[in-house]
Protein backbone atom coordinates (compact mmCIF):
# COMPACT_ATOMS: atom_id res chain seq x y z
CA UNK A 1 0.00 0.00 0.00
CA UNK A 2 1.52 3.63 -0.78
CA UNK A 3 -0.46 6.88 1.23
CA UNK A 4 -0.45 10.20 0.69
CA UNK A 5 -1.35 12.55 3.29
CA UNK A 6 -2.17 16.08 3.44
CA UNK A 7 -2.03 19.03 5.95
CA UNK A 8 -3.87 21.48 4.93
CA UNK A 9 -4.70 25.06 5.92
CA UNK A 10 -7.61 27.45 5.25
CA UNK A 11 -6.81 30.45 7.16
CA UNK A 12 -7.82 31.86 10.56
CA UNK A 13 -11.30 32.86 8.60
CA UNK A 14 -12.53 29.45 8.15
CA UNK A 15 -15.84 28.67 9.67
CA UNK A 16 -16.75 25.18 10.92
CA UNK A 17 -19.48 24.39 7.69
CA UNK A 18 -16.33 25.40 5.67
CA UNK A 19 -13.92 22.88 7.10
CA UNK A 20 -16.74 20.34 6.95
CA UNK A 21 -17.84 20.59 4.02
CA UNK A 22 -14.27 20.20 2.43
CA UNK A 23 -13.43 17.04 4.56
CA UNK A 24 -16.28 16.00 3.31
CA UNK A 25 -15.60 16.55 -0.01
CA UNK A 26 -12.20 15.38 -0.03
CA UNK A 27 -13.13 12.07 1.46
CA UNK A 28 -15.96 11.19 -0.87
CA UNK A 29 -14.05 12.80 -4.05
CA UNK A 30 -10.88 11.11 -3.18
CA UNK A 31 -12.18 7.66 -2.79
CA UNK A 32 -13.35 8.10 -6.80
CA UNK A 33 -10.04 8.43 -7.77
CA UNK A 34 -8.31 5.26 -9.83
CA UNK A 35 -6.51 2.83 -7.89
CA UNK A 36 -7.94 4.78 -4.04
CA UNK A 37 -8.13 1.67 -1.79
CA UNK A 38 -9.67 4.63 1.11
CA UNK A 39 -10.17 8.21 1.19
CA UNK A 40 -10.41 9.98 4.74
CA UNK A 41 -10.90 13.74 5.53
CA UNK A 42 -11.00 15.12 8.96
CA UNK A 43 -10.67 18.32 10.99
CA UNK A 44 -7.77 18.13 12.97
CA UNK A 45 -7.74 17.94 16.80
CA UNK A 46 -7.08 21.57 18.97
CA UNK A 47 -3.88 20.42 20.37
CA UNK A 48 -2.68 19.41 17.31
CA UNK A 49 1.28 21.41 16.80
CA UNK A 50 1.00 22.33 12.61
CA UNK A 51 -1.74 19.89 11.97
CA UNK A 52 -3.83 22.71 9.77
CA UNK A 53 -7.44 22.54 9.82
CA UNK A 54 -7.84 19.06 7.92
CA UNK A 55 -5.49 16.02 7.86
CA UNK A 56 -6.40 13.98 4.69
CA UNK A 57 -5.21 10.49 4.10
CA UNK A 58 -5.57 8.62 0.32
CA UNK A 59 -4.51 5.08 0.69
CA UNK A 60 -3.85 3.79 -3.03
CA UNK A 61 -2.79 0.04 -4.03
CA UNK A 62 0.39 0.85 -5.34
CA UNK A 63 2.79 4.25 -5.93
CA UNK A 64 1.56 4.16 -9.83
CA UNK A 65 -2.06 4.29 -8.71
CA UNK A 66 -1.07 7.28 -6.35
CA UNK A 67 0.81 9.44 -9.15
CA UNK A 68 -2.13 7.83 -11.78
CA UNK A 69 -4.50 9.12 -9.46
CA UNK A 70 -3.08 12.75 -8.86
CA UNK A 71 -2.48 13.50 -12.36
CA UNK A 72 -6.31 12.15 -13.16
CA UNK A 73 -9.33 14.00 -14.47
CA UNK A 74 -11.33 13.77 -11.36
CA UNK A 75 -8.47 15.10 -9.35
CA UNK A 76 -8.15 18.29 -11.69
CA UNK A 77 -11.36 18.18 -12.09
CA UNK A 78 -12.78 18.31 -8.40
CA UNK A 79 -9.52 18.22 -6.07
CA UNK A 80 -7.09 20.70 -7.53
CA UNK A 81 -9.77 23.47 -7.39
CA UNK A 82 -10.99 22.93 -3.77
CA UNK A 83 -7.54 23.48 -2.58
CA UNK A 84 -6.33 25.95 -4.65
CA UNK A 85 -3.77 28.84 -3.43
CA UNK A 86 -6.23 31.44 -4.67
CA UNK A 87 -9.05 30.21 -2.11
CA UNK A 88 -6.42 30.77 0.59
CA UNK A 89 -5.66 26.99 1.09
CA UNK A 90 -2.17 26.15 1.45
CA UNK A 91 -1.26 22.03 1.36
CA UNK A 92 1.75 20.39 2.98
CA UNK A 93 1.65 16.67 1.31
CA UNK A 94 3.38 13.93 1.50
CA UNK A 95 3.93 10.28 -0.33
CA UNK A 96 5.04 7.35 1.44
CA UNK A 97 5.37 3.60 1.66
CA UNK A 98 4.83 1.84 4.94
CA UNK A 99 7.82 0.10 5.63
CA UNK A 100 6.95 -1.48 8.89
CA UNK A 101 3.18 -2.08 9.58
CA UNK A 102 0.59 -3.43 12.05
CA UNK A 103 -2.99 -3.32 10.52
CA UNK A 104 -4.20 -6.11 12.23
CA UNK A 105 -5.60 -4.61 15.24
CA UNK A 106 -10.00 -3.77 15.53
CA UNK A 107 -10.08 -3.82 11.53
CA UNK A 108 -12.84 -2.29 10.96
CA UNK A 109 -13.58 0.28 14.06
CA UNK A 110 -13.32 3.57 14.07
CA UNK A 111 -10.58 5.15 16.33
CA UNK A 112 -8.20 8.26 16.52
CA UNK A 113 -5.88 8.29 13.78
CA UNK A 114 -2.10 10.61 14.79
CA UNK A 115 0.33 11.06 12.61
CA UNK A 116 3.64 12.40 13.22
CA UNK A 117 5.73 13.41 10.48
CA UNK A 118 9.25 14.38 11.00
CA UNK A 119 12.49 15.70 9.69
CA UNK A 120 15.69 13.59 10.04
CA UNK A 121 18.88 16.04 10.17
CA UNK A 122 20.66 16.25 6.54
CA UNK A 123 24.01 14.08 6.74
CA UNK A 124 22.30 11.72 9.63
CA UNK A 125 24.81 8.62 9.42
CA UNK A 126 22.46 6.06 7.97
CA UNK A 127 23.76 3.93 10.92
CA UNK A 128 21.74 5.77 13.06
CA UNK A 129 18.77 6.65 11.38
CA UNK A 130 18.29 3.05 11.64
CA UNK A 131 18.54 3.25 15.24
CA UNK A 132 16.12 5.86 15.44
CA UNK A 133 13.50 3.19 13.40
CA UNK A 134 14.28 0.62 15.59
CA UNK A 135 13.49 2.78 18.49
CA UNK A 136 10.53 4.09 17.43
CA UNK A 137 9.17 0.60 16.74
CA UNK A 138 9.91 -0.60 19.71
CA UNK A 139 6.67 1.48 21.01
CA UNK A 140 3.74 -1.16 19.57
CA UNK A 141 4.91 -3.52 22.08
CA UNK A 142 5.20 -1.58 25.35
CA UNK A 143 1.92 0.72 24.88
CA UNK A 144 -1.03 -1.08 24.43
CA UNK A 145 -2.93 1.66 23.73
CA UNK A 146 -1.42 1.42 20.11
CA UNK A 147 -3.91 -0.59 18.31
CA UNK A 148 -2.61 0.19 14.20
CA UNK A 149 0.65 1.18 13.56
CA UNK A 150 2.99 1.99 10.47
CA UNK A 151 6.66 3.63 10.00
CA UNK A 152 7.39 5.00 6.72
CA UNK A 153 10.01 6.55 4.76
CA UNK A 154 8.43 10.03 2.58
CA UNK A 155 9.26 9.62 -1.09
CA UNK A 156 8.10 12.48 -2.47
CA UNK A 157 6.12 15.62 -0.68
CA UNK A 158 5.85 19.47 -1.24
CA UNK A 159 4.54 22.28 0.51
CA UNK A 160 6.17 24.79 3.05
CA UNK A 161 8.18 21.72 5.02
CA UNK A 162 10.75 18.93 4.25
CA UNK A 163 9.91 15.81 5.53
CA UNK A 164 11.47 12.23 5.62
CA UNK A 165 9.87 10.02 7.99
CA UNK A 166 6.16 9.20 8.89
CA UNK A 167 4.82 7.53 12.13
CA UNK A 168 0.98 6.69 11.98
CA UNK A 169 -0.43 5.48 15.19
CA UNK A 170 -4.34 4.09 15.99
CA UNK A 171 -5.88 4.80 19.59
CA UNK A 172 -9.62 3.90 20.60
CA UNK A 173 -9.55 7.59 21.82
CA UNK A 174 -7.89 10.72 23.07
CA UNK A 175 -7.28 9.41 26.84
CA UNK A 176 -5.03 6.48 24.92
CA UNK A 177 -2.47 8.96 23.26
CA UNK A 178 -2.98 11.46 26.12
CA UNK A 179 -2.12 8.95 28.74
CA UNK A 180 -0.42 5.90 28.40
CA UNK A 181 1.45 6.91 24.87
CA UNK A 182 2.70 10.03 26.22
CA UNK A 183 3.57 9.16 29.76
CA UNK A 184 4.68 5.63 28.72
CA UNK A 185 8.86 5.19 29.98
CA UNK A 186 9.45 3.82 26.37
CA UNK A 187 8.19 7.23 25.22
CA UNK A 188 9.87 9.97 27.23
CA UNK A 189 12.92 8.06 28.04
CA UNK A 190 13.74 6.39 24.90
CA UNK A 191 12.56 7.68 21.45
CA UNK A 192 11.82 11.73 23.20
CA UNK A 193 15.58 11.76 23.30
CA UNK A 194 16.21 11.65 19.45
CA UNK A 195 13.81 14.95 19.02
CA UNK A 196 15.23 18.58 19.08
CA UNK A 197 13.03 20.52 21.83
CA UNK A 198 13.80 24.05 19.65
CA UNK A 199 11.67 22.48 16.56
CA UNK A 200 9.08 20.06 17.16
Amino acid sequence: MFSLVSVIDLGPDADESTIERLAALLTERGQQLPGAKLSAAGKTLPRALNGGAILWRLAFYSEQDCWTGRSSAAWRADLAPALAAEKGVSVDWLAYRADYFDAGVSRGEAGLWRCLVMAVDNGTPAAEIRQFERDLLEMPGYVSAIRNWALGDVVAGGGRRRWTHIWEQEFVDIAGLEGEYMTHPVHWGLVDGWFDPECP
